[in-house]
């Protein structure tokens, strides 16, 4: 148990999470009224008026300093195994991995910058035609880099529930992949407001939270 007695990992995971959840949170918290014609549904109504440009700004500063305190966290996710190469797998592929979140998290929020500043300062006609187009051009690659993101954390919880981590089976329940999907579904399927916007935004590492306070709390009865 000792990976998860000394916490220093986690705390770090948590600063990261924080950091890229606040992020999330000033580009997600806006009206999320559909826009007609408009391919990647991310875009929404409350970036075509008086949406403040410094917010996907700020978030792509917070991104930078969160994702620097993810990597220690990326590396002790893989470091709760029993097996030293499943330990280095699952490390690495951890580590790898947060090329594809750094580089999502930063399109994200260069796209929603420029479509916000073409909304304002040109018209929200060049502003749809311009990131439709980016967006056609960019999805292969985003998509291959969310496959990287993902594909980590599915091995992650594969491992978890075969047995060969540190913890219990019943900890998946707080595992990120579990409250992802639920974190980015349920809440606009209760309502679509700014909150469950930014809820829907902030999926990802908000899951990360929940995880490493669980682990935190797992490792805490453990001392």
């Amino acid at each position: 148990m000792g990976i998860l007695t000394k916490r220093l990992w986690i705390y770090f995971g948590i600063l990261g999470a924080v950091l890229l959840g606040v992020g999330d949170w000033l580009l997600g918290y806006t009206d999320p009224t559909p826009i007609e014609g408009v391919c990647w549904n991310a875009l929404v109504k409350g970036y075509t008026g008086s949406y403040n440009l410094l917010r996907p700004v700020v978030s792509m500063v917070f991104g930078f300093f969160g994702v620097l305190s993810y990597a220690p966290c990326m590396w002790g996710m893989g470091q709760i195994f029993k097996e030293t190469k499943t330990k280095r797998m699952e490390s690495i592929f951890m580590i790898v991995g947060m090329g594809g979140w750094a580089l999502l998290h930063y399109l994200y929020s260069a796209m929603i910058y420029l479509f916000a500043f073409l909304c304002r300062y040109r018209d929200g006609s060049t502003a749809i035609l311009t990131l439709n187009s980016l967006y056609d051009a960019v999805m292969p690659g985003m998509s291959l880099w969310l496959l990287l993101m993902l594909l980590p954390f599915l091995l992650h919880f594969f491992d978890i529930a075969r047995g060969s981590s540190l913890l219990p089976r019943k900890m998946l329940i707080f595992h990120p992949l579990v409250w992802w999907a639920i974190l980015y579904t349920l809440p606009t399927d209760i309502c679509n407001t700014a909150f469950t916007n930014g809820l829907k935004t902030f999926a990802m590492n908000g899951s990360m939270l929940i995880w490493l306070t669980a682990l935190l709390i797992y490792g805490k009865d453990k001392r």
